[in-house]
């Protein structure tokens, strides 16, 4: 029973200072903890969400599709390689930018240089547009001049893919075999099979095989053909660009080193 005083109410319990402190102090322990893993799963949610937002923005902005569908041919057949990104030039001063092409050509203009190439087929040091009629199909010639006349507008993810460096040679050229749409008519691995109906095999050659070997049997031949290319008649024929004022020799090389591991 609490002894009740003269008043008729229970008394108060005194506690302890040292009690009271000891308290406090837990308590504000508890605040601090309470706040750090607050601030972590709150940092956590909004760390990241503005990088995340800008990718999403960056690669799910709206492009017309036939435009887009455009900007992806414009880097897969390595046009962006002698045009520069987005056409600009830049590359080497004989091949024009096409910033301004879209406006002073018209479709059927566009349509014929594409198809049939463009540029001096006689002349190895300079680049030629190659002959694309037999490679590239109508609908892809139509959404690649639908770029051209749009301005060339940066498309989300028609990128280039990255060149690795520090990983060798041969790896360093297995990527620009992409990156300079070699791949897109010698195939694979340089299997070959590509038609290219008024040569004498009607494809376009392997770059892999015992025949290939035998006639470009060192690095210096096999780097001599492509910078001087293979222009062998006009379109439909399909001619190799001359790549020798556009690939920088360290790619070049890189090239060769990866042609050499084929089959």
């Amino acid at each position: 029973m609490l002894p009740v005083p003269r008043s008729g109410k229970p008394s108060k319990r005194d506690w302890p200072a040292d009690a009271v402190a000891g308290l406090i102090v837990l308590v504000a322990v508890l605040l601090a903890f309470g706040a750090a893993i607050a601030g972590f799963f709150l940092g956590r949610d909004t760390k990241h969400p503005k990088a995340t937002t800008t990718a999403a923005a960056s690669t799910s902005a709206k492009v017309d599709p036939q435009v887009a569908a455009g900007g992806h041919i414009f880097v897969q057949f390595a046009c962006a390689q002698c045009h520069g990104d987005q056409g600009r030039g830049g590359v080497s001063s004989v091949v024009p930018a096409l910033t301004n092409v879209g406006s002073q050509l018209t479709p059927a203009q566009l349509r014929h240089i594409i198809n049939h190439g463009l540029g001096e087929s006689a002349n190895p040091k300079r680049p030629y547009m190659p002959v694309w009629g037999a490679v590239i199909s109508d609908t892809q010639v139509s959404d690649l001049i639908s770029y051209i006349r749009a301005g060339l507008p940066a498309v989300p993810t028609a990128t280039p893919p990255p060149v690795p460096e520090g990983q060798g040679a041969a790896v360093k050229g297995g990527v620009l075999y992409v990156t300079y749409g070699c791949i897109n008519c010698h195939g694979p691995n340089g299997l070959g099979g590509v038609p290219n109906p008024e040569s004498p095999d009607k494809t376009v050659p392997p770059l892999s095989g015992l025949d290939f070997r035998k006639q470009f049997n060192t690095d210096a031949k096999v780097a001599d053909v492509i910078r001087s290319g293979s222009v062998l008649g006009k379109a439909p024929i399909v001619s190799m660009p001359h790549w020798g004022g556009i690939i920088p020799p360290d790619r070049l090389n890189a090239l060769v080193a990866y042609l050499k591991t084929l089959k």
